[in-house]
């Protein structure tokens, strides 16, 4: 047998063998596990090994990858036990660190730096929240620059949620109106996005704008879509049935 004949076989022989996969297969089966609407967190770590997998230590500048790893740790750290969160958020912040080194100009390094950071703040602490606010603000608003449309209006909606949860000035940088600017903005880049019109919905009623905020709870309840994970559609609807019945509006 030839020798071109010989890598032909092997080929074929790896191609047959059951189990064996390329790297662009892992990669594909990682992003079809994230998209399914029953993810748990089993199945998250299943796709963070894949991804992992196929980051080399001699090919560093693979930016798709690293923008995976970057989100797919945070959505772990939302998914696993309060104890192990920080853990996962600070292998985000890594991956997006290392993303920002190979490509500062596009939007998600930006994005998912400031969205790790965040996990960070809440699982640190009020002094690592006040310690960190600076750097995640200044991330999003980097990504709001470059891309305001990513993540489904993504820096506008965490934008709008800071301004609305932090404490005022001086003590920090809540400023309803803020909020009511950036959420208003994320509600129409992005109108299929449930959490949009939650955020919104939430900051109108302390503004005492009930009966807008009772147009956006009806939104909520038919908006198609969610930026992170597919069944945070569902629980948004809940958070909205709350809301409507709470404030005694009728849906």
């Amino acid at each position: 047998m030839s020798q071109k004949k010989l890598v032909m076989a092997v080929l074929m022989v790896l191609f047959l063998v059951p189990g064996w996969s390329t790297a662009g297969d892992q990669v594909a089966e990682a992003d079809s596990i994230l998209k399914n609407p029953a993810l748990d967190l089993r199945q998250a770590f299943r796709a963070l090994d894949l991804y992992t997998q196929n980051l080399s230590p001699a090919n560093p500048s693979e930016v798709p990858l690293l923008i995976r790893l970057a989100r797919t740790c945070f959505l772990i750290g939302e998914l696993t036990v309060p104890s192990q969160r920080h853990k996962y958020y600070e292998k985000g912040q890594t991956y997006a660190e290392m993303l920002l080194k190979e490509a500062p100009h596009r939007v998600e390094g930006h994005y998912w730096l400031a969205l790790n950071l965040c996990g960070l703040a809440d699982t640190g602490g009020a002094l690592q929240g006040r310690r960190l606010l600076p750097r995640i603000m200044e991330e999003l608003e980097k990504a709001r620059m470059i891309d305001d449309y990513y993540e489904q209006a993504g820096s506008h909606r965490v934008l709008g949620r800071i301004y609305f949860e932090a404490p005022a000035w001086p003590f920090s940088v809540g400023d309803l109106q803020k909020s009511l600017q950036h959420l208003t903005r994320a509600v129409l880049l992005a109108p299929k996005n449930s959490t949009n019109h939650l955020y919104l919905a939430e900051t109108l009623i302390k503004l005492h704008r009930q009966a807008q905020a009772h147009q956006e709870l009806e939104q909520v309840l038919t908006a198609p879509e969610h930026a992170l994970l597919p069944r945070g559609v569902e629980e948004d609807r809940r958070e909205a049935r709350r809301l409507l019945q709470e404030s005694a509006v009728p849906e």
